[in-house]
């Protein structure tokens, strides 16, 4: 979360929400102030390859059955699907009206701090606390929770969430929603903390997090942060 008030096109996330709702979903964070298979050897020697590109066998590389089955698999409304991408090529615009700021540092990060980015507007200029963050975590292990095909329970991301909310003592102001960023499933909801609100987007992989959120102290400062949002979360891409 950044602890003080911390151009262009930097980062990136599609923000198409969907309408389902994640029963008791938690969300958290802000910021304050600053296998492949091996073909047989070739029986001949020197291999048939090296006499005419061909191994000799008419076999064909074989797509292994869990990824068929993933493929085949319709999606379940109680799992959520990781991102099968880096987090860490993620782009995005900075929105109209606001520039960047370097005043700001995550000081009660959730996972591993890898990079942050902070915008702050311009017209109107507002107090400290009213800003725009991305910020890239690593570390993340969902263990055994993550299946064949990167999806993890409903149920465990709630958990996750919930641990974030209880590390830096946040409460829900909304239900949690799956939505979408830069055109992967994702978690969207309003989040309440002493000194301020924010509506937070949150993109798991296996390993890393991409939290997209807008924090505003009072209604006022809403006004301004909240539209800004949407287009900072659909600029987004990845990869």
């Amino acid at each position: 979360m950044s602890t003080r008030a911390g151009g262009g096109r930097h980062r990136r996330v599609g923000g198409a929400l969907l309408a389902v709702t994640l029963s008791g979903l938690l969300a958290v964070s802000g910021c304050d102030l600053i296998g492949e298979e091996h073909a047989e050897p070739d029986p001949t020697p020197g291999g048939s390859e090296a006499a005419g590109g061909h191994s000799g066998s008419d076999d064909h590389p074989t797509i292994p059955p869990q990824l068929l089955e993933c493929g085949e698999k319709e999606a379940d409304p109680d799992e959520l699907q990781l991102a099968d991408v880096d987090l860490t090529t993620a782009t995005w615009s900075m929105p109209d009206g606001f520039e960047e700021s370097f005043l700001y540092v995550e000081d009660n990060p959730v996972e591993d701090v890898a990079t942050t980015w902070y915008a702050v507007p311009t017209d109107p200029e507002l107090p400290t606390l009213n800003v725009l963050n991305v910020v890239l975590y690593t570390g993340l292990d969902w263990g055994d929770l993550a299946d064949a095909c990167g999806r993890v329970p409903l149920e465990a991301v709630e958990e996750q969430l919930a641990r974030y909310r209880e590390h830096i003592d946040a409460e829900p102001l909304s239900e949690a929603e799956m939505t979408e960023v830069a055109g992967m499933p994702a978690v969207t909801q309003h989040i309440g903390l002493a000194s301020y609100d924010y509506v937070g987007y949150w993109l798991f992989s296996e390993t890393q997090l991409l939290h997209v959120y807008c924090q505003w102290t009072d209604e006022a400062a809403r006004e301004v942060i909240e539209p800004a949002c949407t287009p900072l979360v659909e600029s987004v891409t990845v990869g």
